[in-house]
């Protein structure tokens, strides 16, 4: 091999103009257009959610673990998206410790 020639070790910049390989062609996404992707989705999702639960209108038996109960599905549905997304939020936030040090201005390593 030539003593220029680039290799594995050996980091060579592109040509002005040339995105470097793996990048992105354009500049990088704002976090406003991030969280308006994030709630386009989380509407579209609302949308798909009301449409299943008026759907299905129908009385349903329930059977609890003491008892039986005879609800419409719409309730069961909502009720159960309801509980779903409140688990899903406590599990998915971060601990108490990290929720203080980020509240005193020390900023998470990466």
């Amino acid at each position: 091999m030539s003593a220029d020639w680039p290799d594995g070790r050996r980091s060579v910049p592109p040509p002005a103009g040339i995105p470097a390989p793996g990048s992105t062609a354009g500049p990088p996404a704002s976090p406003h257009s991030k969280r308006g992707a994030k709630a386009i989705v989380a509407a579209l999702v609302l949308v798909l959610l009301i449409v299943f639960v008026i759907r299905n209108s129908q009385r349903v038996s329930v059977d609890f673990i003491v008892t039986q109960g005879h609800f419409r599905l719409i309730w069961v549905i909502v009720i159960c998206s309801i509980l779903g997304g409140v688990v899903g939020y406590l599990l998915g936030r971060p601990p108490k410790r990290t929720r203080h040090q980020r509240s005193d201005g020390d900023l998470p390593r990466e």
